[in-house]
């Protein structure tokens, strides 16, 4: 089957195609991007034939893809330059030799769907990602030799610098659009773990006491003499906040315990809850621009009820707490402990069913004894998911220790080896959960003053890597992260091209701890195709930027040279016999069927 198809998200569209079998004599693809009134582009490439130098401006018909998919990151660049962000794309294969490329005469050229870079996924939901991956070459190229985490703060804490602009990309104006809702009419309710971005402060702060926030209260880590009382990491978003007005809330955790929220709502003049934010993104300059992260807004009365509702019992939680009750008492307990189901954009062709669930939702905090535990109703739900799937499990995840997200897939996997799973993850003791759980063992067990060597990890669940000691000739030298975060998003996406498609979001971390012991939001939305396209792109976009970089890590030649023979590259993709064998592109080619 002949076929090319288009996927996007507001941030990158991702392109894949086939021929239905093996293009012999192909050397590779010119892409080129058609935008909606006919112009064509050719996409740039960062690739060369061997004993030839990357250059800036080179492209695609004199450097071809050598892949079947493709990822367009200019896409929103040029939508943003042009004001015109709905494109389609021209795969042409070429034929020849390096230096003297061109169109083949024997297979045809294809044009993919035509898709619109936008976070709009439906009448009530937007779905949008940063650009917050700092392991690459524009990165590298833009802290001008001075790859370290300082170079890195400097630039993106300042409001209007063009790195930070780069790397936050549309979650910044997604942040700040929201909180401007109530600057004519309403109010803002919050919930926050982190606030310490100067512009969001000021965002914030902008709408004086028509704020009402939940704050938690980060004590730094004590210093040697220090004094009796630390300064905490929001302590100067409160000094602002009060200052403007704002009515705040400062929720205090014990130990083992995170408030770890990170969503607002938007009530109306009346009173009325009519919209929530939430997703991945603390508001601070690293959430935006050095980490993976997403946001969601849904412009719905029923979820806004539902927020708000759990809202009031936070700070229900906190004032008892101040008052000498146990924290998050049972009150709270109670209504997180069940899910709720509600419609979204009914009577539509974007109808879908939306899972609300809030954290803590077990009787009472985890318990430090080893043992079997009770599975969280949130955790339950998603592992059912999980091992209903019948095409794919894509996941992005931070630390979400175990049980987790990890085991899920793992088990899913085990049960069903033709389901495509892919996950990276920024802990690499959990990428080696999924590693053991495959493979049914153990790892070793810890010894006192012995540090166990790294766990292995298997290649569809990888922790983040950057280009580090080894660096493929032309390339530089990257940085990994500056913070503990790399992936940052809560995110799992179950057969996104199916019609009961599933998309997890939210602020949970996805493993039993945040179920017992933190303050969360979760959303399981089923049946919105265009969300759930949007979340496999990013899922994937993140993941395939890692997976080569891990690669390297394990010990791949770093090579990135172009291969110069035909069969050097397609023998990758196909068997002997012509047919597709990479998972990867028989997943996208999916969408075709």
């Amino acid at each position: 089957m002949r076929n090319a198809v288009a996927f996007a998200n507001n941030d990158v569209a991702t392109i894949a195609w086939s021929y239905g079998t093996k293009p012999e004599g192909c050397m590779g693809f010119a892409l080129y991007r058609i935008d909606s009134k006919g112009k064509e582009t050719v996409l740039p490439s960062h690739a060369v034939f061997p004993g030839q130098t990357i250059a800036p401006k080179q492209t695609t018909d004199q450097f071809p893809i050598q892949k079947f998919y493709w990822k367009d990151v200019y896409a929103r660049l040029e939508g943003n330059r042009t004001g015109n962000y709905t494109f389609r794309y021209k795969v042409v294969p070429l034929e020849g030799t390096p230096g003297a490329l061109k169109p083949m005469t024997s297979l045809p050229i294809l044009t993919t769907n035509e898709v619109t870079v936008s976070g709009v996924c439906s009448s009530s939901i937007t779905a949008v990602f940063n650009r917050g991956i700092i392991s690459t070459q524009h990165v590298s190229n833009a802290l001008k030799g001075k790859v370290s985490t300082k170079s890195l703060l400097d630039q993106i804490k300042v409001p209007g610098n063009q790195l930070r602009k780069d790397l936050a990309g549309d979650i910044l104006k997604t942040l700040t659009d929201f909180v401007s809702r109530a600057k004519t009419s309403g109010s803002i309710y919050a919930s926050l773990y982190e606030l310490t971005d100067v512009e969001l402060i000021q965002s914030l702060a902008g709408i004086g006491s028509k704020l009402k926030i939940v704050l938690a209260n980060i004590v730094a880590k004590p210093t040697t003499g220090g004094s009796e009382e630390e300064a905490g990491e929001n302590d100067d978003a409160k000094s602002t906040l009060e200052a403007s007005g704002a009515s705040l809330l400062f929720r205090e955790p014990p130990s083992g315990h995170i408030v770890h929220n990170k969503f607002l709502i938007y009530v109306d003049a009346s009173g009325a809850p009519q919209a929530v934010l939430t997703g991945s993104c603390n508001w601070t300059d690293t959430g935006m621009c050095a980490q993976t992260n997403n946001s969601i807004v849904i412009q719905d009365k029923q979820v806004a009820a539902r927020y708000m509702a759990y809202w009031l019992k936070l700070q229900a939680d906190e004032k008892g707490h101040e008052a000498g009750k146990p924290f998050q008492d049972a009150p709270l307990r109670t209504f997180n402990s069940t899910g709720k189901k509600l419609n979204l954009d009914k009577g539509t062709d974007e109808a879908s069913t939306l899972t609300s669930y809030f954290s803590p939702n077990t009787p009472k905090q985890r318990s430090k004894a080893k043992g079997a535990e009770v599975s969280p109703v949130d955790m339950q739900d998603l592992s059912d998911r999980i091992m209903a799937a019948k095409h794919a499990v894509l996941f992005l995840a931070f630390i979400p220790g175990s049980p987790s997200i990890t085991d899920f897939a793992a088990a899913a996997q085990k049960a069903n080896k033709d389901l495509f799973v892919r996950g990276c993850v920024t802990s690499p003791d959990a990428a080696g959960n999924f590693y053991y759980d495959l493979k049914g063992t153990s790892p070793p067990a810890k010894q006192k003053g012995v540090k166990n060597p790294p766990a292995p990890q298997d290649a569809r669940v990888i922790s983040a890597k950057a280009l580090g000691d080894k660096v493929p000739e032309g390339w530089s030298k990257e940085l990994l992260k500056a913070g503990f975060a790399i992936t940052h998003d809560k995110i799992v996406v179950i057969d996104p091209f199916a019609d009961d498609c599933v998309v997890v979001t939210g602020s949970h971390n996805l493993g039993y701890q945040a179920s017992y012991n933190n303050d969360e939001n979760l959303l399981m939305i089923e049946g919105n195709k265009k969300l759930a396209m949007a979340y496999a792109t990013h899922v994937l976009d993140v993941y395939d930027h890692f997976a080569w970089r891990w690669s390297l890590d394990q010990g791949t030649s770093a090579d990135a040279n172009l291969k110069t023979t035909p069969d050097d590259w397609l023998n990758w993709y196909f068997d002997a016999k012509g047919n597709i064998k990479t998972a990867q592109l028989k997943f996208w080619l999916q969408a075709t069927v």
